[in-house]
C-alpha cells in the first residue's frame, strides 16, 4: 500500500476514533490548513528541505481531515469532489491521460482552451 493510501486510511481512522475530530468544525480546519501551507511555505523559503517535507505532511493530513470535517457537516461530498477534480484535471491536462509529453506552450494552450470551454458550457448565459 502506498504512503498516500496509509494516509488516508489514517484520516478515516482519526475521522472514528479521536475526540478532537468530533469536537472541531470544519472553520477550525481551514485555518489549520492554511497555518500548515504558510509553515511549509516559510521552510521552502529556508531552503530547509528536511522540514518542508515534515510541514508537507501535515498539509496533506490537514486537508485530508478539511475534506472530511466538510462531508461529515453536510457541505460536500468528497467523492463527488475527487470525481469533479479528476475530470476538471483531465480535461485541463488531456496530454497525461494520451500518455505524451507537450512543452510548456502545448501544455498552456490545452489548459487555456479546456477553461475556455468549460466557461461556456457551465456560463449561466448560455444555461437559462
Amino acid at each position: 500500500m502506498s504512503a498516500l493510501l496509509k494516509l488516508i486510511e489514517l484520516t478515516e481512522l482519526n475521522r472514528k476514533l479521536d475526540p478532537y475530530y468530533d469536537w472541531v468544525k470544519s472553520e477550525d480546519s481551514f485555518e489549520l490548513v492554511v497555518w500548515e501551507v504558510n509553515e511549509a511555505k516559510a521552510e521552502y523559503d529556508k531552503e530547509d528541505y528536511n522540514e518542508l517535507e515534515k510541514e508537507i505532511w501535515d498539509v496533506y493530513w490537514n486537508l485530508l481531515i478539511l475534506t472530511n470535517k466538510l462531508e461529515d457537516e453536510g457541505k460536500i461530498n468528497k467523492e463527488k469532489a475527487f470525481e469533479s477534480i479528476f475530470k476538471k484535471m483531465s480535461n485541463r491536462k488531456s496530454f497525461l491521460l494520451e500518455w505524451r509529453k507537450v512543452n510548456k506552450e502545448e501544455a498552456m494552450k490545452i489548459w487555456n482552451d479546456a477553461k475556455r470551454k468549460e466557461w461556456y458550457e457551465e456560463s449561466r448565459l448560455w444555461n437559462k
